[in-house]
């Protein structure tokens, strides 16, 4: 094997063996809509908002709902209750759409905001990999990009652990803290 071929044989594998995000490249979108706009979102009445972190390689998927259960890496199942002003400053986070940011193309969720009505039912989910800065809202609907700094500042709030790697969360959520 001559010395180039070896060299990026050896770039590929460790980039295949890194667990963060921040080590698969780039994939950017242009904003959507507009940076400042702002969208409804869960358009679903609730009465609570919880946030949870959770381990994503404890289960066959990412989700944080699979088939309408929690998922199993998640660290307490009871979450952490948000205050009215913590929600209020979560759904500014996320409904206001902001310019273009840096993601990686993977997408490795740690940390979700679970949105239940009065009946404890569960009518609104944004699940988010900070790592990656990706995330998944259901429903769908929101801008491209959201105000990540201010969910993370939220997140941290919330003493919901955060780390650099997949390996840390394995390890916060099997401690169930």
């Amino acid at each position: 094997m001559s010395p180039s071929n070896f060299i990026r044989s050896l770039a590929a594998f460790c980039a295949l063996a890194l667990s963060s995000c921040a080590f698969y490249g780039s994939a950017y979108k242009p904003a959507s809509p507009e940076p400042g706009t702002h969208i409804s979102w869960p358009n679903a009445k609730f009465t609570e908002v919880r946030a949870y972190c959770y381990d994503y390689t404890a289960d066959k998927e990412s989700s944080f709902f699979i088939n309408g259960r929690m998922h199993a890496g998640v660290m307490d199942a009871k979450g952490v209750k948000l205050t009215s002003s913590q929600t209020k400053r979560l759904l500014a986070a996320v409904t206001v759409s902001q310019a273009r940011q840096g993601r990686s193309v993977c997408y490795k969720p740690h940390h979700a905001f679970v949105f239940y009505d009065a009946k404890g039912n569960v009518v609104a989910v944004f699940e988010m990999c900070f790592g990656c800065n990706k995330f998944v809202a259901t429903p769908g609907g929101l801008p491209v990009y959201v105000d990540s700094q201010s969910l993370l500042g939220l997140t941290m709030e919330l003493k919901l652990p955060y780390g650099k790697d997949n390996r840390f969360y394995t390890d916060a959520c099997r401690k169930k803290y």
